[in-house]
């Protein structure tokens, strides 16, 4: 299966054609964009996204809500490795993680602001 590519917040193509994105990178892909839905962001399904607000004031609920929604994207069979990192000071989140797809093992590593 094949989703359309997102790079920087736009829809890149070529020669007026939509690009394509599939196997690892569009899991990829499904992860990042898990990662930046804020709880009851997702009007079709108000179980996505990630409540950051109440996780900056709670790590444990943050880590679990982080790792709830990357196994939730489909692909997804496991979380090998992971780690999050809670900057205060400046509001942001580095999210490191090894996940198992059914295309095999993807490192990712993603850095969220809060501010």
């Amino acid at each position: 299966m094949a989703d359309i590519l997102i790079e920087n917040n736009g829809l890149p193509h070529d020669g007026g054609d939509l690009s394509l994105v599939e196997g690892i990178d569009e899991v990829k892909q499904h992860i990042k964009t898990a990662l930046y839905t804020f709880s009851k962001d997702w009007v079709l399904d108000r179980s996505k996204g990630i409540n950051y607000p109440y996780g900056m004031r709670n790590t444990d609920f943050l880590e679990t809500e982080v790792r709830s929604q990357i196994l939730g994207v489909s692909g997804v069979e496991s979380i090998e490795n992971f780690s999050l990192q809670f900057n205060r000071e400046n509001l942001n989140i580095q999210i490191t993680a090894v996940v198992k797809t059914v295309y095999g093992n993807l490192t990712f590593s993603e850095e969220i602001y809060n501010n």
